[in-house]
This record gives C-alpha cells, structure tokens and sequence, in this order.
C-alpha cells in the first residue's frame, strides 16, 4: 500500500445497503481495516481427517527499513512482536478455499480496534492500553508520523509469526494425545527483532517469519551510485586519458574502474559492463538520471558480464570491480574487437539489498582503441652532408637526411572518432659513443588519413634546431627531408671514427611502442684541409696537410690527397700528400718570379655513397699563397742548388771542352817521343 497521498472516504455497498464504510485519510495515513492476518488452514481442526494441530495465535510486528540498509522495529507501533490470540480455525467441515471469503472476513485480524465479540485484531496499545503513537484510535495507521519522529526510509513490512499448538485429545479414533506445544517462535528465539540485534540475528528472525502486508510513504528507493570505468588494459599503465579513451594491443582487453560496495555483505552490489553494438550505438544522456533507460535499452550494447563490487580501501568510492572483455560475446555480424578498430563501454551497478534490484545510472563511457605494432619504415635512406667552400663551411649548413614512410595508424583531420597517427622518430649517434640523440619525433595529427596526396606539412624541434618536412605522395605514403644543422656534429678528434654516425628513424603506433628501425651509416665529415707551407722557392715548393689542428695536436691528411698548385702565369699542378701529410712540387721552368697559390680542392671526405657508389665530394681547403723566392743566400755556390739550369749548362760545357784541349796536348807530345 502506497500512503502518499492518503484515501478518500469509502462506502461498501451491497444490494443497495451499505454494509461497510472506511473513513478517508491524510498523506501518509493508512485506513482502518486496510491490513489483515488469516491463518486459514482448510483442514484444521478435522480431527477425523487426521489434522491433529491449529493456529489461534501468532505474533506480528510492524518493521521499517532506515538507510536503506537495515530493518529496525517501528518504534511508534510495535517496539516488541505483539501476541495476536482468539484467531479462530476454519470449521472441521471445510476441504477446500471455496466460499471461504466469508469466513476469513468473520475471523480475520484487521488494524481495527479491539471488538467486544472479537479480540483477534491488531491494535497496537503501550503496556497502560493506550494507543501507540503512529495507531490511530479508528485503527487507521500514521506511517508519516513513524517516519518522521524515527527517521525512517518509508518502507514498512507487517511480519508474522504464527504458534503451532496440538488439538486437545477428544478421545476420538485418531487419538491426538501428544505434546501440547508443537511450535512457537517465541520459545525458539525467533519472533520479532529489536535494535540490539546483530544484522545476522535479524535476517535469522525475519526469515523465520511471514512478510504479509508493506505499507510506504514517500519512500524512494535509492538508485545505487553509477561506477566509473577508470581502466582499459594494456601493456603498460592503461589509464583513460582525458578524452575517456586508452590504446591497447590487447583484443579481450580487462576493463575496470571503481563502485560503491553494499552496506550489506550478504546483499552484495554487482557491476554489469557492456560492450557498444555498432548498429545501435550509445546514446548521449544514458548515465544521467533524466534519461529513461528502459525506452533505450536497444543502445544499451552487449552485456560482457557482470562481477560483485568488492571494497576497495584505495577507492575514492570505496569499491572496485573488474571484467574482460573476452571478445566472444558479440553476436553475429558484429566482427568482434579487431586492430585499427575500437569498442566504447559503459557499465552499471545492480543492487540486491532493498529487494527490486535496482540498478544504477550508466557510468562514464570509455574507449578502447585497438592497437598492432607498426611496420618498420622503408630502409632506402639518403644522406647529403655539407662541405667547406675556401676552408669555410657555408652559413646555416645543414646535414640532410631522406626517407619515405607508410604508417598503419592515421589521424582524421576532420576530427572525426577514431585514434591519432602514429609518430615517426629520428635519431643519430655518434659511433664511437654509446648514447641516441633524438633529432626529432613527429607531433600529433602529421600524418592525416585524409588529406590529399601533395600535402605539405613541417615540424621543428627546438632543442636539436632540426627541421622537418613531410609530402604526402599517396594515399599511404610520405616522403621527409629532415635538416640537421651543422654544428650538431661535434667532438671530431682526428680520428676517422669520430667523424662516422648512424642515422636512425622508427615508427612509434599510439600505445608508444616502436617498430623496428631503418638505419643508415655515413660519414659526416666537415672539416676543411689545413695547409702549411715550408718551402717556396724557384726550385721547389712543399708543405704538410693536415686534416685536423687543435692547438699543438695536428693530425696529417689522408696519404693521397691532392693538393693543387696554381703557378703564376703558367698553369698549375696537383701533387698526392705523402708519408704524414707531406707534399713538394717543382714549378714548371722559366718562372722565377711570382706568387703561387696551393689549396685542396676536395679531401675526398665521404669516399663513395653506399647507397648509389658515386663520389660526393669532400672539403675544400682554404688556398695559402706565397711569392716565390730565389734565394741569393745560395745562389753564388755552383751546384749550390740556387744557379738557373742555363748557367750550370754553359759551365758544363766550359769545363768538358778544357778538358779535351789538354788531353789533345798531350797526345801530341807523347808522339814526338
């Protein structure tokens, strides 16, 4: 019975006689002769049918439900089970429930107040006789009033508890000759429950009795609190991110989140999660209470399975709960979890305390993205370094690096659902150290599934000052040009080694989980020649060539690289530098005068391209110039090295022809002898 809103005045009419009227209420009031109690057992008493047992009395009392978690006893009514006595059997001649709606009409228990001709009613009286203060004194029943001075829920249960007792022996047949009581409650500690009683004691007593009426009045059973999904599964933390979603390698991903747990261990909270059925798909609204989820069960999804909420110090709810998702429970034609895919779920709570299972409001929604590893990129890497010009490195050098990328996973750029791209990083290393320097990783939305082949995009990262730039030239594939800045390339010590790196790009999908890398070795050499010269004369130029000068430390050039001589007016020679950088050269005949210029057009620095085998040119050195000497120092000493060639020619042929004239003397004499 519903007492809300209280019940107008009735009249039982019958054949034109009113036999019966029930006087109207206020909110919260229930009318007299509302509730009844009939033990009605059509064979009892019937000795000769060999019922030897009746029911006259029993115990009721009125309970009432407080925070929705315990029953306690109604203090206005019935503090203590009252004893009901003078209830009388059905007559020993009935065998059947037919026309027996007037006998239980004569001697049914009613909320009415006792009757001199029938003491079998349910007044509720103190122990001085007087009315309880929720019993009106027509029997009518303030449920209002007992709400409000206990603080109860509004939910009210008349339970009973009948005594059993043996006939007395009528000497008959069927001799009924045994022990006078057969059951009652009272004895066995089971009738009624009051405060001090443990929650057990209570379930244990009202189980053992007979919930015949409920009354209400403004009860509103509470929906359990929504859970919350907190996490999606998957290879590392899975948390939801901002936007309720998570990316996972996982198809039968666990999801999880907290709840509140009942206050009740034997009448536990259980959580049900649900899968979204694409065809139907979620609706906006379902986890807030103006929502009627009944009309939209269609959006509800699939029911994945159901788990108890289990408390959960760590919660902020007090509970936590878990289910997987075992990628079996779509129906056909849905394809199930797939990669390159997602699923959305929401999950809610069940009840079971109050009796109507009721359920909770849906929780947030979360996202599971389903994530493969991503393919490596295209091995077919290309590395142009920079050279000096003149001993100098041009301004805003840069070493460049290419490739071409196909990444699995693509952003919208219409932000349409679905997951973001996957991130491209490049990296170098020196290959005499140990450590990666990342030159730069792809920001979110590079690569656009949806953009038109010949779009341009660009990234820059400010801490290696490196420069991307992206095309798309198909429908799945990006070309990049990635500038390195020059002076990123340090700590060249001389050593060939130093001067060698590996270039490194790898694809990293949405979970943060790279592919294998495509890696390329080059030489990235970018320091010019250093000529010195030691000799500058009419008769020979020389020098060292060193590839590397620090201070006191020089390192000779490479045995075989050209030095070009440009002479003054006479053309030019190249000469190979020999054992530890050395290198000489003789000018051509006739000059005596003049300046020359050496310098080293290309130190073959990156010898051949290991991709294509072509020679990409090395450093130029700067060009050292010096006038030529004659160097009169020497120059009075024949043979001294200073003579022109001419001179010493006529000299020469001075001498042989002296020679000649005294060797003719002297065989002329021998003769005349």
């Amino acid at each position: 019975m519903v007492t809300d809103y209280g019940f107008p005045a009735y009249s039982d009419v019958d054949d034109g006689n009113i036999v019966g009227n029930v006087n109207g209420t206020q909110p919260g009031v229930a009318p007299a002769r509302s509730f009844f109690v009939y033990w009605e057992n059509p064979r009892g008493g019937n000795v000769g049918k060999g019922i030897c047992s009746e029911t006259t009395s029993y115990y009721y009392q009125w309970v009432g439900l407080k925070n929705n978690t315990q029953w306690v006893p109604v203090d206005d009514l019935t503090p203590e089970p009252i004893l009901v006595e003078g209830q009388k059997p059905s007559p020993n001649t009935l065998t059947t429930t037919t026309w027996t709606q007037g006998i239980v009409d004569a001697n049914a228990a009613f909320n009415l107040p006792k009757q001199p001709n029938n003491s079998n009613e349910m007044f509720a009286t103190d122990k001085n006789g007087q009315p309880m203060p929720a019993q009106n004194a027509d029997g009518s029943i303030d449920f209002k009033k007992a709400k409000e001075d206990q603080g109860l829920d509004g939910y009210f249960k008349l339970v009973t508890w009948p005594v059993t007792k043996n006939l007395n022996d009528t000497g008959t047949v069927n001799n009924c000759n045994v022990n006078p009581e057969v059951y009652n409650p009272m004895r066995k500690g089971l009738a009624g429950i009051d405060d001090g009683m443990s929650d057990a004691k209570k379930d244990e007593n009202l189980t053992a009795g007979w919930t015949i009426d409920t009354a209400f009045y403004k009860y509103d059973v509470p929906r359990p609190d929504d859970p919350t999904i907190t996490n999606i599964q998957n290879d590392t933390d899975g948390s939801l991110n901002a936007s309720g979603s998570v990316y996972t390698g996982k198809l039968d991903p666990v999801v999880s989140g907290e709840c509140t747990p009942s206050k009740d261990d034997t009448h536990p909270n259980t959580v049900t999660l649900f899968g979204e059925d694409p065809g139907n798909p979620f609706k906006e609204g379902q986890s807030k209470s103006s929502d009627d989820l009944v009309k939209s069960s269609d959006s509800w999804g699939f029911k994945l399975g159901e788990t108890v909420c289990r408390v959960d110090p760590k919660s902020k709810q007090g509970g936590s709960w878990q289910i997987q998702d075992t990628n079996k429970q779509y129906p056909s034609p849905d394809p199930g979890n797939k990669y390159n895919g997602y699923r959305r779920y929401h999950a809610w709570v069940t009840e079971s305390a109050s009796g109507f299972g009721l359920t909770s409001f849906f929780s947030n929604i979360g996202t599971a993205y389903f994530v493969s590893n991503e393919n490596a990129p295209d091995g077919k890497l290309s590395v142009t370094v920079p050279h000096t010009k003149n001993g100098i490195l041009p301004a805003n050098s840069v070493v460049t690096v290419k490739g071409t990328v196909s990444p699995i996973y693509t952003a919208w750029s219409s932000g349409g659902l679905g997951m973001t791209d996957s991130r491209m990083a490049v990296s170098m290393k020196q290959n005499t150290v140990s450590d990666w320097t990342s030159l730069l990783t792809t920001p979110a939305n590079t690569f656009q599934r949806d953009a038109a082949a010949g779009t341009k995009s660009s990234a820059t990262n400010p801490t290696s000052g490196s420069v991307l730039n992206i095309v798309k030239t198909t429908a799945s594939t990006w070309s990049w040009t990635l500038n390195i800045p020059a002076d990123k390339f340090t700590g060249y010590n001389g050593d060939d080694e130093t001067e060698k790196y590996t270039f490194q790009v790898k694809m990293i999908n949405p979970l943060n989980v790279p592919s294998d890398p495509a890696s390329i070795n080059r030489t990235v050499d970018m320091t010019p020649t250093t000529l010195i010269l030691q000799r500058y004369d009419v008769f020979q130029v020389a020098g060292k060539a060193y590839k590397y000068v620090n201070g006191n430390t020089k390192v000779p050039e490479t045995k075989g690289t050209m030095v070009h001589i440009t002479w003054p007016g006479k053309g030019s020679t190249d000469v190979a530098v020999g054992d530890q950088g050395s290198w000489q050269a003789t000018p051509p005949e006739g000059i005596n005068q003049g300046k020359f210029t050496a310098q080293v057009a290309s130190d073959d620095a990156e010898s051949s391209d290991p991709q294509s085998g072509n020679f990409q040119g090395g450093n130029e050195s700067a060009a050292v110039s010096h006038g030529l000497e004659f160097r009169p120092s020497t120059s009075s000493l024949p043979f001294a090295g200073g003579w022109p060639l001419s001179v010493l020619k006529i000299l020469l042929m001075l001498i042989l022809g002296l020679a000649g004239f005294v060797a003719c003397l002297r065989n002329r004499q021998e003769s005349r002898y």
